[in-house]
Formats: C-alpha cells, structure tokens, sequence
C-alpha cells in the first residue's frame, strides 16, 4: 500500500515512512497532527514508553532497513496463529507472549557461561507462593491479630477441610490397600524385598518405588492427623507440611463472613512490593501476578457481596474501593487490576537492557490482552499504558548503596553548588 501510495523510489521504505510513523507520530504521541492521519489512519495513543525512540535511533540516525527483510519476516509471521492472551491450543502454531519469555530463555541459555540464568516456571510459583502468601497473612495478623486466635474461623475451615489442601500429588493412591506382599514389609523388615522395584501407576508417581510410595503414604497419614487435630494454627504450617496455600488464601477471602479481615488483607494486597534484583525477562515477576491477581478479583468480589447485603454507608472502605475501580476511565475490571498490580506491587532490575525491555513489553501485552478497540470512542476506548521506567529498569544490583546514610551523603554531592 505504501509502495502504491508513495512510488518504488529509494527515498521512501516501509521502516522509515510507515513503521517509525506509526510508533514516534502515533502510538507514542497523544495529539496526532493531520499529516499521520491521513497517513496511516485513526491510531490510538499507548504511552507506556513502549514506543519511545530507541537509543540505537538516536545514536544512528541514519539506519534504514530495505523492504525485502520484513517480506520475508511477515512471511515468517504468517506461518503462526498470534494472540495476545494465553491460551493453549494443540495447533503448534499458536503464539503468545509467554512465547517471548520462552525465547529470552533459550537465548540466555547461550549465555550461561555470563552467568545469566532462567528460571522455570514451576520453580519461580513455589519460591513466589511461599514467599508472598505468608507475607499477606502475618501482614494481616498485624493489624487484625483478632482473626487468626487458636479458636478463628480460618483454621476451623482449615480442621474442617479434610485433605482438601494436601496436594494430589501427595494423594496418589492413599485410598488403594496395598499389595500384600508390599503391605507385609511394613512391619517386618526382612519381607521388604520389593520395595525397591518400580511400583504400579495406580499407586505410585512417575518413576517412584515401592519405598517411596510407603514413605509418601505415611507422610500423608501425618499431615492428615494434624488437619483433623485441628493442629494447624499458624499460616507457616502451610510451608512445613507442603499444604495448598494458594487455595487456602483463595478460600479464605471468598468465605469470609469478617468484613474487617478482608479491609485488612485488601490493604496488605494493596501495599505488597516485590522487588526481583535479577528480574530476567520477567518469570518471577509474572508468577507473582499470577498469585495476585485471583486474589485482587476475589477480593472486590467479595466487596461486592457485603455492599449488596447491607444499608449504604456502613462498608465506607468497600464503597469507595470499588468505586475506583469500577471508575469510567477503566477499560473493564480485569484491566484495572493487572494495572495496578503492575504499577503497585511488581518492581524488578537486571543488568541485561534487552531483558528489561522484554519484561516490560510481555507486562504490557499482559494489559492490552484484556481489552478490545472501540473504534466509536476517544483513542479507540483504550487507556493509555502506565509508565513502568520507575517500576522495572536495567541496572546493576550490586553496585549501588549500602545505607540509607550513603545514598543522602551521594545526594547532597550532586546537588551542592
């Protein structure tokens, strides 16, 4: 359209007279002259610094990339079905932007000898749930210690439960009698010559033994006593005995009958900063918003419910709570959250300036999944992207200041005259 538009002559290049029109004059300005409209149409402003001039544009003014190379990128491109949220499909051909952490992955692996690592995800959900859910809880406990009393109503729900938050894994065949000639061996240790083969799959994990599997079942007979005894008091017991945390949270804040339990744990949420020294491309900043955000949602659900159920005025905290949320200049609900856990809760730094940047985009993605253009409105219904320079940035962690005292003495330095 370009070509048709402007002539196949040198002076013009889809780079120069379309891409860097598109970012710079329209996706990065909130006031488009007329000359960009007509030039590539109605183009809703983004911000969020996702289309600022890079510094290589700025050191090297002069760079032009001739039209052949994004023939064949687009060609490449067409191969893929492309979408912004993240669902799975069987195709192998879909692309989402967890596919971009994927590829940092792959090109830092190439890069290990520099000391970078990337961290799986279900290694950054174990150290991110047992990190901030206990976090929450004693936060909440500090300013509503009431709550969490021997006799509360969370580990009541908790000695009521059952197995509910003993894991499946931990579960896999307990309700199975065992063998006879594996049953035998458990008193008498000379009869334990099988416990070493490979047990069946409808008792056992992959790869697991006889033994293992024994020693699996006796864990969970243990843990399943102390649930029944009613011994688990503290949310750190979540931890020891390897329980559902994740679940428990979530079904403390959608049973709760406490309005004031859920004020408190809304404004620990709220307050929460995670900080990643070494953030990568992002892992655990997104398995910690992945734990936030159920929460965030159940939260002002559960708002809602007491609003509902009682005179105007008498849940103050909760009106005006959902009223921000739930303010015109949102999109919808869910984007309103991600944005402020974006913008409240994640902060990250990493040495590598292609990391940050690969962090910020997929954090972004993350926002724009949530919504769809309305071509009737003001800047196509969108809302401009937060600014995330403060949030996330390249830098390097272990040179910087030690103390607060440090940082006033460098300070006053730059600024004495």
């Amino acid at each position: 359209m370009l070509a048709k538009k402007k002539g196949k002559v040198k002076f013009y290049s889809f780079y120069r007279d379309f891409l860097l029109v598109l970012f710079h004059k329209g996706l990065n300005e909130p006031t488009q002259n007329q000359d960009v409209k007509i030039e590539i149409g109605k183009i809703p402003y983004l911000n969020g610094g996702l289309f600022d001039e890079h510094e290589l544009e700025k050191t090297h003014s002069e760079i032009d990339i001739n039209d052949k190379a994004f023939e064949q990128l687009f060609d490449f491109f067409d191969q893929y079905e492309w979408h912004l949220d993240t669902r799975h499909t069987a195709s192998g051909k879909d692309i989402n932007p967890d596919v971009i952490g994927y590829i940092f992955e792959k090109y830092i692996n190439d890069r290990a000898n520099m000391g970078a690592y990337y961290t799986k995800e279900d290694i950054t959900d174990y150290i991110s749930k047992n990190c901030i859910l206990p976090y929450l809880f004693d936060e909440t406990k500090r300013h509503y210690p009431k709550a969490f009393n021997a006799d509360a109503d969370l580990w009541q729900m908790v000695k009521q439960s059952g197995d509910q938050y003993i894991y499946d894994a931990v579960k896999k065949g307990v309700d199975e009698p065992l063998p006879k000639e594996i049953e035998q061996g458990i008193k008498e240790v000379s009869k334990r010559t099988d416990w070493n083969k490979t047990a069946t799959i409808n008792y056992a994990l992959p790869t697991e033994i006889w033994r293992e599997v024994v020693d699996r079942r006796n864990r969970y007979t243990e843990v399943k006593s102390k649930i029944d005894k009613g011994d688990i008091q503290q949310i750190n017991d979540f931890i020891t005995y390897n329980l559902n945390i994740r679940q428990f949270a979530q079904d403390v804040v959608e049973n709760t009958n406490d309005p004031e339990l859920l004020k408190h744990f809304y404004k620990a949420l709220n307050s929460v900063t995670i900080i990643d020294l070494t953030c990568g491309s992002g892992a655990f900043l997104f398995a910690a918003m992945n734990i936030l955000e159920p929460l965030y949602e159940s939260c002002l659900q559960r708002m809602e419910n007491f609003v509902a159920e009682a005179p105007k005025g008498k849940y103050k905290f909760f009106e005006e709570t959902l009223a921000q949320v739930k303010s015109p200049e949102h999109p919808n609900l869910q984007y309103c959250i991600y944005k402020s856990i974006i913008l409240r809760n994640l902060y990250g730094v990493d040495i590598m300036k292609e990391a940050v940047e690969i962090a910020k985009l997929r954090l972004f993605l993350k926002l724009v999944a949530t919504v769809e253009a309305d071509y009737r409105k003001p800047n196509l219904g969108l809302e401009p992207l937060p600014d995330i320079d403060f949030n996330i940035r390249a830098g390097n962690t272990l040179v910087g200041f030690a103390t607060e005292a440090e940082y006033k003495k460098r300070f006053a330095m730059e600024f004495r005259f």
